[in-house]
C-alpha cells in the first residue's frame, strides 16, 4: 500500500470532493482539526461449507499496513463461521457471528475483545438464532436475527434494552429521521423471507415501541435498506428464473405504498448522503457493472472503473464509500485457477478507487469480503 494515497493532504483534498454528497456544516470540529479516516475494516464472511471461518481484515490507512485478521491476531481465536456484519461505533467494533449466535465486541484501536454477547442467551434459542445485521443509535446497538426479531442492547453492559418482532428472516436495517423534536427516529428493517418471495419492510417506531409491516409486490427479497430525504431505498435481490436468469433485482424507492425501480440490475449497495453506490454481479452474467445514483436528481450514472488492468475485479461482493476521502472500496473474489470460475473458498481482495473511478491501490482480504466500515478520528492538521 502506497502511503502517499493515505496522507493528511489527500484526506483533506478528498473532503473537497464531497461537497455535493454530504454537508459537514453541522459538525463543530475544533479549530485546526479534521475528521480523518484511520482504518478500514473488511468483513470476510468465510465459507462454512468449506470449513473456512470468517475474519476481519484491517487496513491502517496512515501507514498502509494490512492485518489479515485483526481479531484473531489480537485474541488468538477466530470469529467462527459466517460473519455477516461489522460496525464501528465509538471506541468499539461490533462483528456479527451468525453461526455462533454471537455479537463480538472489541476495542477499535487494538482489536482486544471486550465481550462476546450470546444472542440466544439474551433472547432465547428461537428468537436469538442467527443474528444478521447491526446498526447503532443513541448509545444502543440494534441487530436483526433470523428468529424474526430486532433487539437493542446498551453499549456499556450489553444488556437487553428492547425487543421487537418484525418480519420473516430480517436482514439490513436503517434509521430514518426523527419526525419532530423530542421523538426518536423510526427504524426500518428489510425482511428477506429467505428469498422465498414474500419479503416485506418493518417499521419500528422507537418512540411508541410499535411495529408495522408493509409489503409491495415489487419488493419480494429485500436485503439492504437506506433512508434519505424521507424516502426508503431498498436493495432487492429479486429471483432467478428456470433458466437461471436474474429477474427484478435492483434498488427500489418506496414512498408510502408505492415502489419504483430506480437502479435496475443491482446486487450490492452502499449509501452515503444523497448518493447510492451499487454493483451488479448476477450468476452467469456477462460481467459486473457499477452505478452511482443521485437521490436529489433521481439520475443513475454508470461508474466506469479504470486503471485496474493488473488488478481486475473478478466477482464483486462488497462495496463501501469513505466520505472523508471520496474513495470507493470494492471487494472481489479471485479466479479459481482449477476451474476458471470466481472462487468462494480462496482469499479475496479489495480495490480502492477515487471518486472518478480511477484505480488507486489493491490489497488482500479474506474469503468472501462482504462489508466495509471505517474508523475515523479527529486529527490535528499541520500545514
Amino acid at each position: 500500500m502506497k502511503k502517499y494515497l493515505l496522507s493528511l493532504a489527500v484526506m483533506a483534498m478528498g473532503a473537497g470532493l464531497l461537497t455535493g454528497c454530504h454537508s459537514n456544516d453541522s459538525e463543530d470540529f475544533p479549530p485546526g482539526e479534521i475528521l480523518m479516516t484511520k482504518g478500514v475494516f473488511v468483513l470476510n464472511k468465510g465459507n462454512v461449507n468449506q470449513g473456512i471461518d470468517g475474519s476481519l481484515t484491517y487496513l491502517e490507512t496512515t501507514t498502509g499496513k494490512v492485518t489479515g485478521d485483526i481479531y484473531k491476531e489480537a485474541n488468538g481465536m477466530s470469529l467462527g463461521g459466517t460473519v455477516t456484519d461489522v460496525m464501528v461505533y465509538g471506541e468499539k467494533v461490533y462483528a456479527v457471528g451468525s453461526d455462533e449466535n454471537t455479537i463480538f465486541v472489541f476495542k477499535v484501536r487494538n482489536g482486544k475483545e471486550i465481550k462476546q454477547v450470546s444472542t440466544t442467551e439474551l433472547l432465547g434459542d428461537a428468537k436469538g438464532a442467527n443474528p444478521r445485521r447491526i446498526a447503532a443509535y443513541n448509545d444502543k446497538v440494534y441487530f436483526t436475527t433470523y428468529g424474526g426479531y430486532v433487539a437493542a442492547i446498551d453499549t456499556i453492559n450489553f444488556k437487553l434494552q428492547a425487543l421487537y418482532q418484525v418480519g420473516s428472516y430480517p436482514e439490513g436495517l436503517s434509521f430514518g429521521t426523527a419526525p419532530s423534536s423530542g421523538s426518536l427516529p423510526k427504524l426500518y428493517v428489510a425482511n428477506s423471507d429467505w428469498g422465498m418471495g414474500n419479503g416485506s419492510i418493518s417499521c419500528i417506531d422507537l418512540t411508541s415501541a410499535t411495529v408495522t409491516e408493509f409489503k409491495n409486490d415489487k419488493v419480494t427479497n429485500p436485503q439492504e435498506i437506506a433512508v434519505a430525504e424521507g424516502k426508503l431505498y431498498v436493495l432487492d435481490h429479486g429471483y432467478y428464473d428456470e433458466n437461471y436468469n436474474q429477474q427484478d433485482a435492483g434498488v427500489y424507492r418506496i414512498i408510502g405504498n408505492n415502489a419504483q425501480l430506480v437502479v435496475p440490475n443491482a446486487t450490492g449497495m452502499t449509501a452515503y448522503g444523497n448518493y447510492l453506490f451499487t454493483y451488479n454481479n448476477p450468476w452467469g452474467g456477462t460481467g459486473p457493472t457499477y452505478t452511482v445514483y443521485n437521490i436529489m436528481s433521481d439520475i443513475s450514472t454508470p461508474l466506469t472503473l479504470s486503471g485496474d488492468a493488473d488488478h481486475r475485479l473478478i466477482s464483486p461482493c462488497a462495496i463501501g464509500f469513505d466520505p472523508n476521502t471520496g474513495y470507493i472500496y470494492i471487494g472481489s473474489r479471485q479466479m479459481d485457477p482449477d476451474n476458471n470460475y470466481p472462487s468462494e473458498a480462496l482469499p479475496g481482495f479489495v480495490n480502492i478507487y477515487d471518486s472518478n473511478g480511477q484505480f488507486l491501490e489493491s490489497f488482500s482480504a479474506g474469503v468472501e469480503p462482504r462489508k466495509f466500515d471505517f474508523f475515523r478520528e479527529l486529527t490535528k492538521v499541520v500545514l
